[in-house]
């Protein structure tokens, strides 16, 4: 599998391309479409001739999903989403007018609601459905054999917001000492900033230590 990391929009979000391979016709998923903008991802994809089988949402911020019509009208892909984040989602208009001071309209309705425990593929590469809520209500990750997709529970270093709008601190520590349960080797693509490792994370991250010790 070929991951593409591409950073979007104003508050730098990732947003991911995964491909069976680089071949010309290789099968493949977006992860968190989050920008008005995506030329620059449309003309990655169209020059390697991918077929977007999929969009898979971590989260419904605007900073990760307001592209996601956009994405669906090109491909004809269905765009998925823990239902517990469709308050998030139905706001996006809001929010991205708030953070950004610029108009969209309503996206529409997910297709595909994934839920704890589902089981998402690409080609061979198989990817678990974690419910990790603290960031959002429907915040998930989405777990492979050797790669996560973290979307904004954990970043390298640090962690989601709780204090935002549906942000619930208490939920977040739960979801955190889950994680705890990753393998190390276990490579971390967050929905922000670098890569990292689980094995990085229990050493570096302050709030990861703070759970492993049993809370604050």
């Amino acid at each position: 599998m070929e991951i593409r990391r591409f950073v979007v929009n104003s508050i730098q979000a990732n947003c991911y391309v995964l491909s069976e391979s680089m071949d010309k016709g290789a099968r493949a998923v977006v992860v968190d479409p989050g920008d008005t903008a995506l030329d620059e991802i449309f003309s990655y994809i169209d020059a390697h001739g991918f077929q977007v089988i999929a969009n898979w949402n971590t989260h419904a911020h605007y900073d990760h999903v307001v592209g996601v019509d956009l994405l669906r009208n090109r491909y004809h892909c269905p765009a998925y989403l823990h239902p517990e984040d469709q308050p998030v989602w139905d706001e996006v208009p809001n929010s991205y007018h708030a953070w950004t001071g610029q108009e969209t309209g309503p996206l529409n309705p997910p297709d595909i609601p994934y839920r704890e425990g589902d089981v998402v593929q690409l080609g061979e590469e198989a990817f678990r459905i974690w419910h990790t809520p603290g960031h959002s209500p429907g915040g998930v990750c989405l777990v492979g054999k050797d790669v996560a997709f973290t979307g904004d529970t954990i970043f390298k270093s640090t962690i989601g917001r709780t204090d935002l709008a549906h942000g619930d601190a208490a939920a977040m520590e739960q979801s955190l000492v889950r994680i705890l349960d990753w393998p190390d080797e276990l490579v971390l693509y967050p929905g922000h900033g670098d890569c990292s490792t689980l094995a990085r994370e229990r050493e570096h991250n302050r709030f990861l230590r703070i759970v492993a010790r049993g809370g604050v």
